[in-house]
């Protein structure tokens, strides 16, 4: 028997399972548990030969190489824990809608005090402009759940000796705000000149969201510091 697992964010389950159904015609099996995008892919056969099933992890890997972060099972804040301390790097976390859970994750990990300087949960727009440094001109033109808003949370976490910066803003609902629906979300992540900034449009109930948006911020982390972060 072989069996392998591959760890994907950013998709459903059902996302998955329709992409891989052309592949199970060749013998392997694929069991898809995901949790808020996140998901864990285990591959199996029974019957298939070792070129067979090969072929089917390649294509597999191709299939998702934008939502692959891991070829075995291992959390997100594990291996973006790994990541920091093996580039020598010092992070800092702003966190609006996702409410602290992103900080509370990374301090599961054994010894990241070495390479987690602080967290901010700034859910009001004052703690972003006076804890941050976001401007009541950018708020105004942008709204707190905007691009701008995510990019200028990070740029008011890089301060010696923080290199590196995260941030989350959103709605996770009830109801929308600033005219914007419920689901939308920016993720920030980078360090000097290069920061990324991510729009998602989320689903879910309240905390599904907010748990969706901790894992993608995770990931996006996790990309960052491989130095293959892409426009997902």
């Amino acid at each position: 028997m072989f069996k392998e697992c591959v760890k994907i964010c950013g998709l459903t389950a059902g996302q998955i399972a329709e992409s891989v159904a052309p592949l199970k015609g060749l013998g392997v099996d694929f069991d898809v548990k995901e949790n808020c995008l996140d998901a864990l892919v285990t591959m199996s056969s029974d019957s298939a030969d070792r070129t067979t099933f090969e072929t089917v992890k390649s294509k597999v890997y191709n299939l998702f190489s934008e939502q692959v972060y891991c070829s075995f099972d291992e959390s997100l804040q594990s291996l973006a824990g790994k990541l920091l301390k093996m580039n020598g790097r010092t992070l800092a976390v702003a966190e609006s809608l996702t409410g602290g859970e992103i900080c509370s994750r990374l301090t599961e990990v054994a010894g990241i005090s070495e390479n987690f300087f602080e967290g901010v949960v700034c859910y009001n727009r004052s703690s972003k402009i006076n804890r941050l440094g976001v401007t009541k001109s950018l708020l105004g033109e942008y709204g707190a759940v905007s691009r701008e808003t995510a990019y200028a949370m990070v740029e008011g976490l890089l301060k010696p000796p923080v290199d590196i910066g995260l941030a989350t803003t959103g709605l996770a609902g009830p109801t929308g705000d600033e005219g914007k629906p419920v689901g939308l979300v920016y993720i920030a992540v980078g360090s000097g000149d290069f920061i990324t900034v991510f729009e998602k449009k989320l689903s879910g109930t309240r905390n599904e969201i907010r748990r969706a948006a901790s894992n993608l911020a995770l990931f996006y982390l996790v990309r960052y510091l491989r130095g293959d972060i892409l426009m997902l």
